[in-house]
């Protein structure tokens, strides 16, 4: 995505800057970055996205679960992992606070599924998720935290 946005940047007959705002400013994705070499980042990257199981070797779900008190939102993060490490559980990561944990007064949870590219095990997951969900609000106490899942978010 970088380069791709530094190739825009530099399309007309300007020239044109791309800034980028990190807290690893020595990040090796960066060099590739500069150097236009996408070869290089895809040669050294995706090695370790298969070993550690990210796309585009698996589909990566990303739920996220929002809600006004802290404790709600954390408790139907939970129960909603629970509920999918049954079936899931060597698949699943989390849940766990992200690094920005509150947004308009709303308290933030998520959690990762990684799931094989397995198009029958990919479609009974979401069926899964989707069940899982209607469950969790069914019940009184969670029927207002909001959970958006969002597959191959990265």
């Amino acid at each position: 995505l970088m380069e791709q946005v530094s190739g825009r940047a530099g399309r007309k007959e300007a020239t044109g800057r791309v800034l980028v705002q990190t807290s690893n400013p020595s990040h090796p994705i960066l060099k590739y970055v500069q150097l236009h070499d996408y070869k290089g980042m895809a040669a050294e990257e995706l090695p370790k996205r298969r070993q550690y199981q990210y796309p585009p070797y698996t589909r990566l779900v990303h739920l996220g679960f929002r809600h006004k008190m802290k404790e709600i939102v954390t408790d139907a993060a939970n129960r909603f992992a629970d509920a999918m490490k049954n079936k899931y559980g060597d698949y699943i990561t989390g849940p766990a606070e992200p690094v920005v944990n509150k947004v308009r007064n709303q308290y933030l949870m998520e959690l990762l599924i990684k799931i094989p590219k397995d198009t029958r095990l990919m479609h009974q997951c979401r069926l899964d998720i989707f069940k899982n969900i209607a469950i969790l609000h069914n019940e009184k106490r969670f029927r207002s935290v909001v959970i958006v899942p969002d597959v191959d978010v990265m």
